[in-house]
């Protein structure tokens, strides 16, 4: 059995990266439940693909109403109620949203932007913390952006939301730095999933801003979900206990 032998992983979004998240953990032994927000046939797809005692089940979530994050994730929620437990949490959720500059973008489209990549990760770790806390062990991985980084071209929404995941994990790592409960932030670069394809293909300044993003891209590719999934894993390991705070970009050199 691998590294992640009896681990009890929360997926938050199963689609792209979150698809290639899960089949990682499982291969090296953990159970995991996953979770969407509309794409129910997609989880139970991702399911099958897992070996049956992988699998934990799955249930939809919107990550941003703290009824339904305490109903999936909360004490006595669902996910730990299948699992009997839950000792890891990974986030991979993002707003699919054409780019557009920041004059022009209906506040309420900038709303829900924040409230899916900012406000709903900080309420799942609000979750699950206190389990992870009380046991004396956990990891949590959030899955952003280098657009928190660097910024996007008609992204402004976005790459403030992906910014603050970064604050977010700093200030919970300070917080939780004198237990085994670490916090952590993938941010990739351009992924080769169904989302950047259909961005490439978009019309408008979608269209050319991906385009360019990605001839950025020092390595000349995008990423593959595998290998984002890859940096997911090393930093839930036992082994990345004192390794907490921190931004890890995957992202072929994009930023540096």
């Amino acid at each position: 059995m691998g590294t992640f032998s009896g681990r009890r992983v929360l997926l938050v979004g199963t689609g792209g990266i979150g698809a290639a998240v899960a089949l990682r953990l499982a291969a090296e032994g953990s159970r995991v439940f996953g979770t969407y927000r509309s794409d129910h046939d997609g989880a139970a797809a991702l399911g099958a693909r897992l070996p049956a005692d992988s699998w934990a089940g799955s249930a939809r979530l919107d990550a941003a109403d703290p009824a339904s994050v305490d109903d999936v994730a909360g004490p006595g929620g669902s996910a730990g109620a299948a699992l009997g437990g839950i000792d890891t949490l990974v986030v991979t959720t993002g707003h699919r949203h054409p780019l557009e500059i920041l004059a022009k973008t209906d506040p309420a489209v900038i709303q829900d932007i924040v409230r899916t990549e900012l406000v709903g990760p900080m309420l799942l770790v609000r979750a699950v913390l206190p389990e992870m806390v009380e046991a004396g062990f956990g990891r949590i991985v959030l899955v952003g952006s280098d657009s928190g980084k660097a910024g996007t071209l008609g992204d402004a929404a976005s790459s403030s939301a992906r910014a603050g995941l970064h604050g977010l994990a700093r200030a919970v790592a300070r917080e939780t730095a004198r237990t085994d409960v670490t916090i952590n932030v993938v941010s990739p670069g351009p992924t080769d999933t169904g989302l950047l394809a259909g961005m490439l293909a978009a019309d408008g300044l979608t269209g050319k801003v991906m385009a360019g993003t990605l001839r950025a891209v020092p390595k000349g590719r995008a990423a593959r979900p595998e290998e984002v999934a890859a940096a997911v894993a090393h930093l839930a390991s036992a082994e990345a206990g004192f390794t907490t705070g921190q931004v890890l970009s995957v992202s072929g050199g994009l930023t540096m």
